[in-house]
């Protein structure tokens, strides 16, 4: 016996679904935005993120999106790794010179902070067009492009 209507409903949706996900998969970031929630307030704020390669560095430019004030606030950082097992990194960013907007308190902290610590940092191999990066010291997790951020193999000095 068939029951007519669970086929009506289940191959148009399990059309649908397929080719939802078939999309997604394929789809590519153009921008990357960070955001900063403060639940205490309710306030939020949006930066977009800009990084240029350049030598064994990576300037990092985050412009706020919402707001009146539209001053970037730029981080040169180069990293250098600890431990390396195939697909995944495991290193510190090293910030060598911030220039931060000082209106913007998010911004002017964070930072005082980088310049005055290292950042550590986990590094995973997706696929051939994205890593992963989670920073424990700020709770940041960002999937980039490999090709966008140019990272050092050096090894990191011990203090």
């Amino acid at each position: 016996m068939k029951c007519q209507n669970a086929n009506n409903f289940f191959f148009p949706a399990l059309s649908a679904f397929t080719l939802f996900f078939t999309l997604t998969a394929h789809a590519r970031i153009e921008n990357t935005v960070i955001a900063n929630y403060d639940l205490t307030t309710g306030k939020n704020v949006h930066y977009e993120l800009i990084a240029n390669s350049l030598d064994k560095s990576t300037t990092i430019t985050l412009v706020p999106l919402e707001q009146n004030n539209k001053m970037p606030s730029t981080f040169k950082v180069a990293s250098c790794i600890n431990h390396y097992t195939g697909s995944y990194k495991q290193g510190e960013f090293h910030f060598s010179t911030t220039k931060t907007d000082q209106n913007d308190s998010r911004m002017a902290n964070f930072g005082a902070f980088v310049t005055e610590h290292n950042l550590h940092t986990w590094w995973l191999h997706i696929t051939p067009q994205q890593n992963l990066i989670f920073t424990r010291d700020v709770g940041g997790l960002l999937i980039t492009d490999p090709s966008v951020f140019n990272f050092s193999t050096k090894a990191c000095q011990q203090n």
